[in-house]
């Protein structure tokens, strides 16, 4: 076969395997992007684009190999830094993942949005939470205002921030995006128990669980609210269930010593 051949047959793996994310077949497009990686293995761009879809999948140890290969194939290619990066932020590397970021964004500025989101991140983990913001406000403005993920991070700084009215903003739009999302419900529900508004908080929390049974802060963060109110039949009720789920054993230490701390409720009817 000729380099031309070749050629034309990567660029319609490449379009069936774009064609295949888009559709959400992503196991699928996995395969499309290794079958171009075996016909032709210093093709960077399926490098990156596989690795961004194991990230995504919730794959980190399997996308690190792929950015890294795509770095030392080219140490200017600036989507294996945006991937990279968040590769380190689910690993807890905050730092490393904002130096990756502002490289891939010095690399790549036509892309500014998409690492200014990935800049937010990184400041929000190091909790600089107003240099976060200013990073997601660039990204929205870049990218859209309808940019759900963006909005959500953007709603947390708020929230650690103590400006609720701005976080139940954010969360309030996420959520017309987005209705079933377990996650923004959640926030929201942190946020108004912050608030001492405890009855929605754990409305909001109930709706996360109902999306997201074994979704670890709903139940956590109802709990509080349960606390808060003096019930604690059912506080105890729901950090006895984030016992159960969590993978953490540093969670579950913890929560058990809250359990144990509950006083007995000892009302018939709650």
């Amino acid at each position: 076969m000729s380099s031309s051949d070749i050629q034309n047959q990567l660029e319609e793996l490449w379009q069936h395997a774009q064609m295949l994310r888009g559709s959400g077949d992503w196991t699928q497009a996995i395969a499309v992007y290794s079958h171009m990686l075996d016909m032709a293995p210093n093709c960077i761009p399926a490098y990156v684009q596989r690795g961004l879809l194991m990230q995504e999948m919730g794959h980190p140890e399997k996308a690190l190999p792929d950015f890294e290969q795509a770095l030392r194939l080219d140490p200017y290619y600036g989507m294996a830094y945006y991937g990279r990066g968040w590769v380190k932020h689910t690993r807890g590397d905050y730092q490393g993942e904002l130096e990756d970021a502002q490289r891939g964004l010095l690399l790549d500025p036509s892309n500014a949005g998409m690492y200014h989101r990935r800049i937010g991140a990184a400041q929000q983990g190091l909790k600089r939470y107003d240099d976060a913001i200013t990073s997601f406000n660039q990204a929205i403005t870049l990218n859209s205002e309808n940019d759900e993920g963006t909005l959500y991070n953007r709603g947390r700084c708020y929230s650690e921030m103590q400006k609720y009215d701005l976080a139940l903003a954010d969360f309030d739009r996420c959520l017309q995006l987005d209705p079933d999302w377990a996650w923004a419900f959640a926030a929201r529900g942190e946020a108004y128990l912050r608030m001492g508004r405890l009855d929605q908080a754990i409305t909001d929390c109930r709706m996360a669980i109902q999306y997201q049974p074994e979704y670890i802060a709903g139940y956590y963060t109802r709990g509080l609210a349960y606390q808060e109110k003096g019930d604690t039949k059912r506080a105890r009720a729901d950090f006895e269930t984030v016992v159960q789920l969590s993978p953490s054993p540093r969670v579950r230490e913890l929560v058990t010593q809250r359990i144990k701390k509950l006083p007995k409720n000892w009302w018939p009817f709650g």
